[in-house]
Protein backbone atom coordinates (compact mmCIF):
# COMPACT_ATOMS: atom_id res chain seq x y z
CA UNK A 1 0.00 0.00 0.00
CA UNK A 2 2.67 2.52 -1.23
CA UNK A 3 0.77 4.76 -3.37
CA UNK A 4 -2.12 6.85 -2.39
CA UNK A 5 -4.42 5.48 -4.97
CA UNK A 6 -4.46 2.23 -2.88
CA UNK A 7 -5.58 3.68 -0.04
CA UNK A 8 -7.61 6.95 -0.59
CA UNK A 9 -9.45 8.74 -3.00
CA UNK A 10 -12.24 11.42 -3.41
CA UNK A 11 -15.12 11.09 -0.88
CA UNK A 12 -13.75 7.94 1.01
CA UNK A 13 -14.53 7.85 4.52
CA UNK A 14 -12.22 8.20 7.02
CA UNK A 15 -11.56 9.24 10.84
CA UNK A 16 -9.72 12.01 12.63
CA UNK A 17 -7.58 10.73 15.91
CA UNK A 18 -6.54 13.55 18.23
CA UNK A 19 -5.24 13.63 21.77
CA UNK A 20 -7.76 15.39 23.62
CA UNK A 21 -7.46 15.55 27.47
CA UNK A 22 -4.70 12.73 27.30
CA UNK A 23 -7.32 11.00 25.62
CA UNK A 24 -7.80 9.75 21.77
CA UNK A 25 -10.50 11.04 20.54
CA UNK A 26 -12.27 9.88 17.20
CA UNK A 27 -14.32 12.18 14.63
CA UNK A 28 -15.44 11.45 11.31
CA UNK A 29 -13.82 13.30 8.30
CA UNK A 30 -14.03 13.03 4.92
CA UNK A 31 -11.35 13.11 1.75
CA UNK A 32 -12.63 16.37 0.03
CA UNK A 33 -9.86 16.76 -2.66
CA UNK A 34 -6.27 15.19 -3.86
CA UNK A 35 -3.50 17.41 -4.50
CA UNK A 36 -0.57 15.49 -4.59
CA UNK A 37 1.00 11.94 -3.59
CA UNK A 38 1.05 13.15 -0.15
CA UNK A 39 -1.25 16.51 0.49
CA UNK A 40 -4.51 16.37 0.30
CA UNK A 41 -7.82 18.35 1.65
CA UNK A 42 -10.35 17.09 4.41
CA UNK A 43 -12.94 18.20 6.36
CA UNK A 44 -12.35 19.20 9.55
CA UNK A 45 -13.66 17.59 12.75
CA UNK A 46 -16.99 18.78 14.02
CA UNK A 47 -18.71 17.63 17.53
CA UNK A 48 -22.26 18.63 19.04
CA UNK A 49 -23.04 21.46 16.46
CA UNK A 50 -19.31 22.94 17.33
CA UNK A 51 -15.67 22.58 15.44
CA UNK A 52 -13.11 21.52 16.66
CA UNK A 53 -10.45 23.32 16.53
CA UNK A 54 -7.20 21.62 14.65
CA UNK A 55 -4.30 24.45 13.93
CA UNK A 56 -1.45 24.96 11.26
CA UNK A 57 1.50 22.71 12.28
CA UNK A 58 -0.37 20.18 14.07
CA UNK A 59 0.13 16.39 13.83
CA UNK A 60 -3.00 13.94 13.93
CA UNK A 61 -3.60 10.91 12.41
CA UNK A 62 -5.99 9.72 9.94
CA UNK A 63 -7.68 5.83 9.75
CA UNK A 64 -9.46 4.14 7.23
CA UNK A 65 -10.60 1.10 6.30
CA UNK A 66 -9.62 -1.18 3.42
CA UNK A 67 -12.52 -4.14 2.26
CA UNK A 68 -11.38 -7.41 3.37
CA UNK A 69 -7.87 -6.10 4.69
CA UNK A 70 -8.62 -4.32 7.81
CA UNK A 71 -7.90 -1.13 9.45
CA UNK A 72 -4.84 1.12 8.78
CA UNK A 73 -3.75 4.62 9.42
CA UNK A 74 -0.89 7.61 9.34
CA UNK A 75 0.35 10.66 10.42
CA UNK A 76 -0.22 13.86 8.63
CA UNK A 77 1.02 17.21 9.26
CA UNK A 78 -1.94 20.33 9.27
CA UNK A 79 -0.54 22.31 6.78
CA UNK A 80 -2.87 25.04 6.24
CA UNK A 81 -6.80 25.40 7.44
CA UNK A 82 -9.83 27.34 6.21
CA UNK A 83 -13.14 27.88 7.70
CA UNK A 84 -15.51 29.21 4.99
CA UNK A 85 -18.87 26.87 4.26
CA UNK A 86 -17.26 24.23 5.51
CA UNK A 87 -14.21 23.39 7.57
CA UNK A 88 -11.34 22.25 5.31
CA UNK A 89 -7.79 21.17 6.59
CA UNK A 90 -5.10 21.08 4.30
CA UNK A 91 -2.27 17.82 5.61
CA UNK A 92 0.27 16.15 4.51
CA UNK A 93 1.47 12.57 5.09
CA UNK A 94 4.46 12.38 7.26
CA UNK A 95 4.11 8.45 8.31
CA UNK A 96 4.56 4.91 6.78
CA UNK A 97 1.24 3.41 6.70
CA UNK A 98 0.20 0.93 9.40
CA UNK A 99 -2.12 -1.91 10.16
CA UNK A 100 -4.13 0.05 13.16
CA UNK A 101 -6.72 -1.38 16.20
CA UNK A 102 -8.81 1.08 17.24
CA UNK A 103 -8.36 1.37 20.92
CA UNK A 104 -11.84 3.02 21.84
CA UNK A 105 -14.70 3.86 19.73
CA UNK A 106 -17.52 6.14 20.79
CA UNK A 107 -20.78 4.74 21.81
CA UNK A 108 -24.09 6.38 20.38
CA UNK A 109 -26.75 6.33 22.61
CA UNK A 110 -29.82 3.91 20.13
CA UNK A 111 -32.32 1.52 20.52
CA UNK A 112 -32.10 -1.36 18.14
CA UNK A 113 -33.07 -4.98 17.81
CA UNK A 114 -31.34 -7.43 18.85
CA UNK A 115 -31.60 -11.36 19.37
CA UNK A 116 -29.46 -12.97 22.11
CA UNK A 117 -28.43 -16.23 21.97
CA UNK A 118 -26.69 -18.57 24.32
CA UNK A 119 -25.66 -21.50 24.47
CA UNK A 120 -26.17 -23.87 28.40
CA UNK A 121 -24.63 -27.25 28.37
CA UNK A 122 -26.83 -29.94 30.76
CA UNK A 123 -25.26 -33.10 30.97
CA UNK A 124 -23.92 -34.03 27.08
CA UNK A 125 -26.68 -31.63 25.75
CA UNK A 126 -27.01 -28.40 24.54
CA UNK A 127 -29.32 -26.01 24.63
CA UNK A 128 -29.78 -22.29 23.10
CA UNK A 129 -31.77 -19.75 25.11
CA UNK A 130 -32.70 -17.02 22.80
CA UNK A 131 -33.98 -13.89 24.17
CA UNK A 132 -35.33 -10.49 22.04
CA UNK A 133 -33.48 -7.74 23.67
CA UNK A 134 -32.66 -3.92 22.72
CA UNK A 135 -29.42 -1.93 22.64
CA UNK A 136 -29.11 1.37 25.30
CA UNK A 137 -26.01 1.86 22.87
CA UNK A 138 -23.51 0.61 20.27
CA UNK A 139 -20.04 1.32 18.88
CA UNK A 140 -17.32 -0.45 16.84
CA UNK A 141 -16.12 -2.80 19.48
CA UNK A 142 -19.17 -3.60 21.23
CA UNK A 143 -22.50 -2.96 22.77
CA UNK A 144 -24.60 -2.13 25.80
CA UNK A 145 -27.71 -4.30 25.98
CA UNK A 146 -30.81 -4.36 28.37
CA UNK A 147 -31.96 -8.32 29.20
CA UNK A 148 -33.91 -10.51 31.36
CA UNK A 149 -31.71 -13.60 31.28
CA UNK A 150 -29.48 -13.54 34.34
CA UNK A 151 -26.08 -13.99 33.13
CA UNK A 152 -22.47 -14.32 34.42
CA UNK A 153 -19.36 -12.02 33.27
CA UNK A 154 -17.18 -14.16 31.04
CA UNK A 155 -20.62 -15.60 29.18
CA UNK A 156 -20.12 -16.02 25.19
CA UNK A 157 -23.31 -14.97 23.28
CA UNK A 158 -24.46 -14.14 19.87
CA UNK A 159 -25.64 -10.97 19.02
CA UNK A 160 -27.68 -10.97 16.01
CA UNK A 161 -29.14 -7.51 14.78
CA UNK A 162 -29.73 -5.24 11.71
CA UNK A 163 -28.06 -2.11 10.43
CA UNK A 164 -30.32 -0.37 8.32
CA UNK A 165 -30.70 -3.17 5.40
CA UNK A 166 -27.13 -5.55 6.75
CA UNK A 167 -27.75 -8.39 8.42
CA UNK A 168 -25.02 -8.39 11.57
CA UNK A 169 -24.50 -11.94 13.81
CA UNK A 170 -21.52 -11.63 15.89
CA UNK A 171 -20.46 -13.52 18.89
CA UNK A 172 -19.38 -11.53 22.00
CA UNK A 173 -18.72 -11.63 25.68
CA UNK A 174 -20.40 -9.82 28.54
CA UNK A 175 -17.67 -7.95 30.36
CA UNK A 176 -20.14 -6.13 32.33
CA UNK A 177 -24.08 -6.69 34.18
CA UNK A 178 -25.93 -4.12 36.04
CA UNK A 179 -29.24 -4.48 37.68
CA UNK A 180 -31.88 -2.04 36.42
CA UNK A 181 -35.37 -1.00 37.07
CA UNK A 182 -37.39 -0.87 33.99
CA UNK A 183 -40.62 -1.97 33.06
CA UNK A 184 -39.50 -4.27 30.35
CA UNK A 185 -36.17 -5.26 31.54
CA UNK A 186 -33.99 -6.45 34.66
CA UNK A 187 -30.34 -6.56 33.72
CA UNK A 188 -27.93 -3.85 31.50
CA UNK A 189 -25.44 -5.88 30.05
CA UNK A 190 -21.69 -4.50 28.68
CA UNK A 191 -20.92 -6.41 26.03
CA UNK A 192 -17.93 -6.63 23.78
CA UNK A 193 -17.53 -7.95 20.37
CA UNK A 194 -14.69 -10.64 20.53
CA UNK A 195 -15.25 -12.24 16.50
CA UNK A 196 -16.26 -9.13 14.36
CA UNK A 197 -15.47 -8.85 10.66
CA UNK A 198 -13.89 -5.20 9.87
CA UNK A 199 -16.65 -4.99 7.25
CA UNK A 200 -19.20 -5.15 10.03
CA UNK A 201 -17.37 -2.84 12.28
CA UNK A 202 -17.12 -0.34 9.35
CA UNK A 203 -20.69 -0.14 8.79
CA UNK A 204 -21.61 -0.29 12.30
CA UNK A 205 -19.21 3.04 12.55
CA UNK A 206 -20.69 4.26 9.21
CA UNK A 207 -24.29 3.64 11.00
CA UNK A 208 -23.02 5.50 13.63
CA UNK A 209 -21.94 8.71 11.85
CA UNK A 210 -25.10 9.11 10.05
CA UNK A 211 -27.57 9.21 12.46
CA UNK A 212 -24.94 11.72 14.54
CA UNK A 213 -25.31 14.10 11.06
CA UNK A 214 -29.03 13.83 11.15
CA UNK A 215 -28.93 15.10 14.64
CA UNK A 216 -26.82 17.16 14.60
CA UNK A 217 -28.44 18.81 11.62
CA UNK A 218 -32.19 18.54 13.30
CA UNK A 219 -30.22 20.85 16.12
CA UNK A 220 -30.68 17.70 18.70
CA UNK A 221 -27.53 17.57 19.85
Amino acid sequence: MSGRKDYLSIGSRIEILKMISKREKSFPSQILDLKNECSFLISGPIWKNRIIPIHEGEKITLSYVVKDKGRYAFDVLVTDRKYKKIYILEVKKISDIRKYQMRRYYRFNISIPVIKEFIIKKNTEKEIITEECKTKDISGSGLRLYSNFKHRVGDIIKCKFKIEDQFMNIKSKIVRIEEIDTFEYKYSLGIDFIDITEKDRDIIIKFIFKQERILIEKGLI
